[in-house]
Parts: C-alpha cells; structure tokens; sequence
C-alpha cells in the first residue's frame, strides 16, 4: 500500500502554533506575578522620557503612543485582579467592566487618530472627557486591588504607588478639560502659556504642564508658578491635595496595620510549634 504523503505545511504551522502558544504560556507565567510592578515602570518610564523629548517632531505621536501603552498595560492588570477573587460572583461584574473599558479604550484611541488627522476644539474637549473616564477607571480598578490585599508584598507597595501617581493624572486630565473650557482658568508664567488654538500639538503640549501641576499640587509641594484662577480650577485643586493627604495617612496605616497583623501570626504560628518541639 502507499504511503499517505506528510503534509509538511500542516505540520511547520501546528510546530508555530505550538512554539507561540509556549512563549505565550512562558511570557504569561514569569509575568503575571509581577504585573503590577510592570505597570508601575511603565507609568515611571513615561515620567521620566516626556520632558526629554519636549515638544517638537513626533513628540506629540510618541506622548499619544505612551499614553495608550499605559492605558492598556492598566487595563490589562486590573482585568487579570478581577479574576483572583471568588470567580463565580465576579464574573458577571468583570465582564461588565471589560466591555464598559474596551469602550472606553476605543473612543480613546480614535480620538488620539483623529486629533492627528483633522484636530478641531470639539473633537479635542470630548476625546479629554474620554481621556478622563478613561484614566480615571485605571487607579479606581487599581485601588480595589490594594485594599483587597492581604499581606505587604512588593507587587502590594507597586499597587498602592501606582495609583498615587495615576491620581495625579487624572487630575491632570481634569484640569485639561477645565482649561479647553475655560482658557482662563490657570495662569502661568509670563511667556510660558501653553495656549489652545484646537490643534493637535496644542492639546499635546499644556496636557503635561497641568500634569505637572497636578503632581505638586497631589504632594502639596506647591511651586505657585502655576496657580487656579477660576472657581472649577480652584475646587478640583482643593479636592485633588485633600485627597492626596487622606490616600497616604490611610494608605500608610493600612499597610502597617497589615504588617503587624502578618508578625502578629507568624509569631502565634511560632509559640504553637515550640511545645511540640520541646517535647
């Protein structure tokens, strides 16, 4: 009888298909457990590379991609968090949320195109709006993570830095809007106004200076060279450095608490084994 010819093509994309399902599986095992800490590289890496490729030639593209990598990259961990708690009653929920961020994620990268392609004031204070829901969901989905934990652990302290700074950019995508609303709502230094004409690299250009404004008004270091003149600009900034108070006195204590609580077992664990021991 002859022989059944080997389908070599079959067999080279089955190999692929196999070797790609392990790098996924591998990627996924060595990952997973430190994803949080990815996040909070990403969102540091972001921090650290905009002010060094300011704001001429494709630094408006690059901030537009770092921006959706972030968003992503959150989104992503926070999808994944929803799934270590009790599966059965979570499900539901996780699912809502998913479609509700993918939503959002949509809107959020269109608008970045479209603001490339044919950018208009419009366009440009709803995409902010997007922005801000989208931001927004990343640190409430995060913060959900923290007070979940049980223990202090490194992808704990992560979490817990991660959505400090994701407050102070959201809050920066707040004053955004404020400022496309009310163009009058902050002053600056003379010469230094960031200006709004409707166009891409406008927008690009006073979303990291009110950013910047966010963070020292969330740590309540408060410069002065950037100040809120209207009375929206005046309250969010107000509500922004309260927050930022309350976030760290009960984020602190709740980790110390933790901490204690953790010592506090393992020495119990350590009093019940000694009498066995002895004997």
């Amino acid at each position: 009888m002859p022989r059944p010819k080997l389908n070599h093509n079959g067999e080279r994309e089955r190999r692929g298909a196999e070797a790609m399902a392990g790098l996924q599986n591998s990627i996924s095992r060595n990952l997973m457990p430190h994803r949080h800490s990815a996040f909070l590289i990403a969102i540091v890496v972001a921090f650290v590379v905009r002010p060094l490729i300011g704001d001429k030639g494709i630094a408006p593209l690059l901030f537009s991609i770092a921006l959706v990598a972030i968003l992503l990259i959150g989104l992503y961990t926070i999808t994944i968090d929803e799934l270590l708690g009790e599966r059965a009653t979570l499900l539901a929920q996780r699912k809502r949320r998913s479609r509700l961020a993918m939503v959002m994620a949509v809107v959020a990268i269109g608008e970045r195109i479209a603001m490339l392609i044919a950018p208009s004031f419009l366009l440009a204070t709803t995409g902010t709006a997007c922005w801000l829901i989208f931001f927004a969901f990343i640190p409430w989905g995060e913060l959900r993570a923290v007070l979940r934990q049980r223990e202090v652990t490194g992808e704990t302290i992560s979490m817990s830095i991660s959505v400090y700074l994701m407050m102070g950019v959201t809050w920066g995508m707040l004053y955004g809007l404020i400022y496309q609303l009310q163009p009058h709502a902050f002053s600056f230094p003379t010469g230094t106004e960031p200006g709004w004409r409707g166009l891409a690299d406008q927008q690009l250009s006073f979303l990291p200076v009110l950013i910047y404004f966010s963070l020292t008004t969330l740590t309540t270091i408060g410069y002065g060279d950037i100040a809120p003149l209207t009375l929206k600009a005046r309250y969010a900034a107000v509500a922004e450095g309260i927050t930022g108070q309350f976030y760290l006195a009960i984020l602190v204590a709740r980790l110390v608490a933790m901490q204690m609580n953790r010592m506090a077992e393992q020495s119990q664990r350590g009093e019940k084994k000694s009498p066995g021991a002895g004997e």
